[in-house]
């Protein structure tokens, strides 16, 4: 088979260890990190601070000889076989449905046994036979086939549903046992899956067994029927370690469900440490640095590579040397939460923040006001607008849950990041994390303190907290967690991120899709901190065009622009007046906001769409009380 190739944020995000992937010719599933061979190209990703993060919520998930974080495998078109890197997948799901299935007629009505003609039209049901992998042969081509009684080869398909708990262990479903769950267990005759009819309704499709036993798809559905959990992780090595128990309930999963696989991920951007700009290339070199350090030519070696020569070409030797003995055990000074460590950075009203070159990993400037010609409301609004040129994003996987998505970092209050540590692991010893870093630009909003408070006192906007804090609750309970009460400035922040990224996208050439967003919002016993960043990231040089960035000078039109056509949405009045108190539907973490409006892609918000009310920021049609900017 060709090799298949995916990119680093598909390998991450959608397709990590424990994911099914349906192949051209195999469904097969992700392995565990032990599958994952660099080999010599291995490609370790420096980030002091998300590592100390992780470290510090990970605990014991972690192993003791955790390393860092690397870049998965990359393709080297070089290298074949047991040379080259990749990543291992394994055969999964184990049934199999043989595709030389044949057709019958059965009639859906009056069958004619009272007597009375039978009136009804004949249904086509389809049956295929189905096996395990046990019963199959590789072909020549390493397709998987089935030799069937009369000795002609035929191929085969994996079947479509599989078993999960909310915990992420995963097994195949225990067909024989479900089937003859009430007659002979011990029956080892052949077994078929049925389809009658075209609807593919669950009740239109059964397994069923030559001794006459049979299930429907829709007992499939009912609660406790398939049974409980076995921790199966077949990803893993072992797939079941010895005395390990889950007391959930196996949950009938399709293999290509939106639901199976969550990815569990924790962003963070890279800072500069110092204006010292020795000190900051010898940081964004570090792992280089770190492996030859102890060679006595250090020096030489170090200005000969090339990833390294470049960068280091303006400073003399006694600059690098004694950046480094001034640099010796400031790695660990990483005690700030990397997300108020980003805001202070970019809040800090330099004039430059940062150093420009092209392994930079953070250049910014502070724009002056008087550049800006902002009025009101965005003059009180804005304490200052920093031009973001250059960026660097990290993104590193650290489990992933399957039925339920876990909560997102950017769930959790500014100064006490969560990370989900209920999620499936992606080894039995993770001693290293997958990660992937991109580089791009952006505009950061330092929003006046002041601004908010005042408008956190209005008693209609305490009122309409109180409604948004249940909403809170009630979102938290339906998933069986803890509430994060977040606070109305954060809902309100992140309305107007979105409002500002559908307009940016009209002004700056980048797609809604490509843009990303960082909320930074203080909790009420927290350091004031409020802020908005609206940034483009990509693996390679693509989001550092200056297309974003260049568009800071612009910012106040903007607002207004992304506020005024908040005032009118196309599914208004309904859109208006939705609240997040409604006990009809589900939708507690969204008030006035719908597809129309305010929801923008998946991969552009960190919260999944949720927190969401254009009735903070503007009057609606039904006459908002609790606006922003009324």
């Amino acid at each position: 088979m060709a090799d298949v190739t995916q990119s680093f944020s598909q390998l991450l995000l959608t397709y990590g260890p424990g994911a099914m992937i349906d192949l051209p010719d195999q469904a097969v599933i992700v392995s565990g990190l032990q599958g994952w061979d660099s080999g010599a190209n291995v490609k370790p990703i420096s980030e002091d601070r998300l590592v100390k993060l992780l470290k510090e919520q990970l605990g014991t998930k972690l192993s003791t000889s955790f390393m860092g974080l690397r870049q998965p495998p990359a393709f080297d078109e070089d290298k074949r076989g047991d040379r080259a890197p990749g990543v291992e997948v394994l055969i999964f799901p184990t049934w199999f449905t043989v595709d030389a299935g044949g057709t019958i007629s059965s009639s859906s009505g009056d069958d004619g046994e009272s007597g009375a003609p039978a009136t009804t039209v004949a249904q086509i049901e389809k049956r295929r036979r189905m096996v395990e992998f046990t019963d199959l042969s590789v072909t020549n081509a390493g397709k998987l086939s089935y030799k069937g009684d009369g000795g002609k080869r035929a191929e085969v398909n994996p079947i479509r549903f599989v078993a999960a708990c909310a915990k992420g262990h995963l097994q195949d479903i225990d067909w024989r046992w479900l089937v003859h769950r009430n007659g002979d267990r011990s029956c080892r005759k052949p077994m078929y899956w049925v389809e009658k009819g075209v609807s593919s309704d669950p009740s239109d499709i059964s397994v069923r067994c030559t001794c006459g036993s049979s299930l429907t798809m829709g007992d499939l559905y009912k609660p406790k029927f398939i049974g409980g959990c076995q921790c199966k992780s077949p990803w893993l090595q072992p797939q079941h370690l010895p005395g390990e128990i889950c007391s959930n309930d196996l949950r009938l999963l399709p293999r290509s469900a939106t639901n199976t696989y969550f990815a569990q991920t924790v962003t963070v951007i890279s800072l500069t440490k110092t204006d010292d700009r020795a000190r900051q290339t010898i940081q964004e070199h570090r792992p280089t640095i770190d492996s030859i350090r102890a060679l006595p030519n250090f020096i030489d070696i170090l200005r000969s590579l090339p990833q390294t020569k470049d960068a280091f070409r303006d400073f003399k030797d006694a600059e690098i040397l004694g950046a480094l003995d001034e640099e010796t055990g400031e790695s660990d000074q990483t005690s700030a939460n990397p997300r108020v460590a980003e805001f202070d950075m970019l809040a800090s009203g330099a004039r430059v923040i940062g150093h420009d070159g092209p392994t930079s990993h953070l250049f910014a400037e502070t724009l002056a006001r008087e550049q800006l010609g902002l009025t009101e409301p965005w003059s009180s609004f804005l304490k200052s607008v920093v031009q973001v040129h250059r960026l660097r994003e990290v993104t590193c996987l650290y489990g992933f849950t399957r039925l339920e998505p876990p909560p997102t970092a950017a769930e959790s209050e500014l100064d006490e990041i969560q990370l989900a540590v209920d999620g499936a692991d992606l080894s039995r010893n993770v001693d290293w994390l997958p990660a992937i870093e991109q580089f791009g630009e952006g505009i950061f909003l330092h929003v006046d303190p002041e601004f908010i408070k005042k408008w956190l006192i209005e008693p209609e906007v305490v009122s309409r907290a109180q409604v948004l804090k249940e909403a809170e609750r009630k979102e938290a309970e339906r998933f069986g967690r803890s509430p994060n009460y977040l606070g109305i400035a954060n809902w309100a922040l992140h309305s107007l991120s979105h409002a500002m990224m559908s307009e940016l996208s009209l002004e700056c050439g980048y797609p809604l899709s490509s843009l990303k967003e960082r909320i930074y919002s203080s909790g009420t016993s927290q350091a004031d901190r409020f802020g908005i960043l609206i940034y483009t990231s990509t693996a390679g040089g693509q989001g550092t065009l200056g297309g974003l960035s260049g568009v800071a000078h612009q910012v106040g039109d903007i607002l207004e622009r992304a506020v005024r056509h908040l005032e009118l949405c196309s599914n208004d009045p309904i859109c208006a007046e939705h609240s997040p108190e409604s006990d009809h539907d589900d939708r507690h973490m969204h008030g006035a906001a719908c597809h129309a409006c305010l929801l923008v892609p998946e991969t552009s918000c960190e919260a999944r769409n949720t927190r969401l009310d254009r009735g903070l920021l503007i009057p609606t049609v039904v006459g908002t009380k609790y606006s922003l900017f009324s």
